[in-house]
This record gives structure tokens, C-alpha cells and sequence, in this order.
């Protein structure tokens, strides 16, 4: 699937595009194909923008001098595998790889 940006309202079309993975086993599978192992944090937000594309539809990210990993609806989502390290704009969640699997079943309920 494809995220593109979004700032306010409008998606730039024309922006780079981020690719995700609405399957993490294609995503596994492609990368033990090209000898390469897929990053921890990479599938955490392929699993989270999956879910997230799932419930909503359409996801989007946006990137300026910070990044958003996931915009769904009003939900602003930035993933870290690790701790986050910097401040986000007003009302962004950031998940941790702790957080992420209570998120995503909270979503479903």
C-alpha cells in the first residue's frame, strides 16, 4: 500500500511516497528473497499503518522538520521501536513497541 503526505488538509500527490506492507509475511518473505533482514522498526509501523489502513482507509504521513508515521482521520500516530527521543506536534501519539500491540487492540474494540 501507499501512505502519501498530507499537510492540513491537503495531500501532495506529488511528494515522496512511503510504501508499507499490509502483510508482514510478504514483507519477511521479499526480504530473506533479496538477503536482507527488515528493520524491527520498519514492521512495527508496516503492522500499525496496516491496522490503522484497515479501520480508516486511508493512511498518510507527513515529514518536515519531524516526522508523522500515521495520519488516519484525526489520529497521529509515530512509531519508535526504541524511546522517543523529541517532542511532537500537539495531539501526536507515539507508540513504543510496548504500546503497540494495546493500541491496535484498543482500535478494534
Amino acid at each position: 500500500e501507499i501512505a502519501y503526505h498530507k499537510e492540513g488538509k491537503r495531500i501532495l500527490w506529488r511528494k515522496e511516497k512511503k510504501i508499507f506492507f499490509l502483510d508482514p509475511f510478504i514483507a519477511n518473505t521479499l526480504a530473506e528473497w533479496a538477503c536482507e533482514t527488515p528493520l524491527q522498526a520498519s514492521i512495527y509501523e508496516w503492522v500499525t499503518q496496516a491496522h490503522l489502513h484497515r479501520k480508516y482507509g486511508e493512511v498518510y504521513y507527513y515529514r518536515n522538520a519531524y516526522e508523522i508515521d500515521c495520519i488516519a482521520r484525526n489520529l497521529k500516530i509515530e512509531v519508535k521501536a526504541g524511546k522517543p527521543h523529541r517532542k511532537y506536534p500537539k495531539n501526536t501519539i507515539t507508540l513504543t513497541q510496548e504500546d503497540i500491540p494495546p493500541f491496535l487492540y484498543a482500535l478494534n474494540t
